[in-house]
């Protein structure tokens, strides 16, 4: 039961943030000025299934403003290239939200 509400959160979770993304990219895109900052960033690997690699690399491709680049051939890497680069630390966190939230359904 409790794995359950885990995925019902984590489902919650993602499509709060999903939306957001798409009003940031909605509001960009109506606006007169561009105000993307791009850049690629590298964060830290603690999934080490495939099925969860493949997870965390497709949300955060999902997600408007940002593309999955590259698992490292050690897997313990994943290269992101962001859209809307506020701060590398922010990114960092959020993206290791997504992959702490696939650890707490796979455990």
């Amino acid at each position: 039961m409790m794995k359950i509400l885990l995925i019902i959160e984590f489902f919650g979770f993602y499509l709060f943030n999903l939306v957001k993304s798409n009003l940031l990219i909605a509001y960009d895109i109506l606006t007169p000025v561009m105000r993307s900052t791009p850049a690629f960033i590298s964060i830290p690997l603690r999934l080490k299934t495939d099925a969860g690699l493949l997870l965390l690399s497709n949300l955060v491709s999902m997600t408007p403003g940002s593309l999955s680049y590259e698992i490292t051939e050690d897997r313990k890497q994943l290269v992101v290239h962001i859209l809307y680069m506020s701060s590398k630390e922010k990114m960092i966190e959020d993206i290791e939200n997504i992959q702490n939230r696939i650890l707490k359904i796979a455990s």
